[in-house]
């Protein structure tokens, strides 16, 4: 699932809350001025008292893994697009060669914790997670933590993973009806939220239909992103790569007509915050 390996040039065939601001009301600001006689051809030299502020919303913040069981480019492509606009995610990177490590307390202060895509090998993928980590990660997302993971992150989801969701996930690849049959990257159609868009793939992920609140299909109809519950946590799964930008295209020699795909991923990632 690294996206720059490949010389495909063409689309697959058919394919925090805040409290109110404090405010003055009209009665409490005219009381307030009764008590300040001013006579015709006197001027007030007091300064005004400012409304209060409304306080700051606090960011989301986000961390995205980093490391081997990632491809190439996926975690700072993904990290880019959560800090950028419209949603300002304040991002961090954990992995083992990080500032936050693999270990049981990587998700304290996280609201949102984000696996990115990878190789093609899940098994190995896998055994690059220390079991405490894992078993973190499963405790935090069934407490109310929430989970992204885009193609080997959504894998990773399953079974053969995290056991986030409880079953194995299998690829889109050889589904019957689906023109992809080999490991390249391919930009296939997808339909996110009854629109129809070519979006770049490299053997992304089926999605289970056992309750999922689905948010894109694949043209043969399987499920390609989708919103899954876990205890009072929340799992965003997509199997394709929405946040694919223009460098992705150009280093896979694709040419994507109907351009960038990101903004309609945003309603399943905006699904996911707090």
């Amino acid at each position: 699932m690294d996206h720059a390996t490949t010389d495909q040039r063409s689309p697959a065939a058919g394919a925090s809350s805040c409290r109110p601001p404090a405010c003055a009301t009209r009665r409490g600001f005219l009381t307030g001025a009764a008590l300040v006689p001013v006579a015709a051809g006197l001027t007030s030299c007091a300064s005004p008292t400012p409304p209060a502020q409304q306080p700051t919303p606090r960011p989301t913040v986000a961390a995205v893994y980093r490391g081997s069981a990632g491809c190439d480019g996926c975690a700072e492509t993904l990290a880019e697009r959560l800090a950028g606009a419209p949603l300002h995610m304040e991002v961090t990177f954990v992995g083992p060669d990080e500032e936050v490590a693999l270990d049981a307390g990587a998700l304290d202060g996280i609201d949102l914790y984000v696996q990115p895509g990878g190789g093609d090998d899940i098994p190995a993928a896998a055994a690059e997670f220390p079991a405490p980590f894992v078993e973190a990660l499963q405790e935090w997302v069934r407490g109310g933590g929430r989970y992204l993971g885009v193609c080997m992150g959504a894998y990773l989801a399953g079974n053969d993973g995290f056991g986030l969701i409880p079953r194995q996930i299998d690829g889109e690849v050889g589904a019957p009806g689906f023109p992809v049959v080999d490991s390249a990257d391919h930009l296939v159609a997808v339909t996110w939220d009854g629109t129809r868009r070519w979006t770049y793939f490299q053997e992304g992920a089926r999605l289970p239909e056992r309750g999922a609140v689905v948010h894109a299909r694949y043209e043969t109809g399987d499920i390609a992103a989708a919103r899954y519950v876990l205890g009072q946590g929340r799992i965003g799964l997509i199997g394709p790569h929405p946040e694919a930008d223009s460098t992705w295209l150009k280093g896979s020699g694709l040419i994507d007509e109907d351009g960038d795909d990101w903004a309609y991923a945003l309603p399943l990632v905006r699904q996911l915050v707090p």
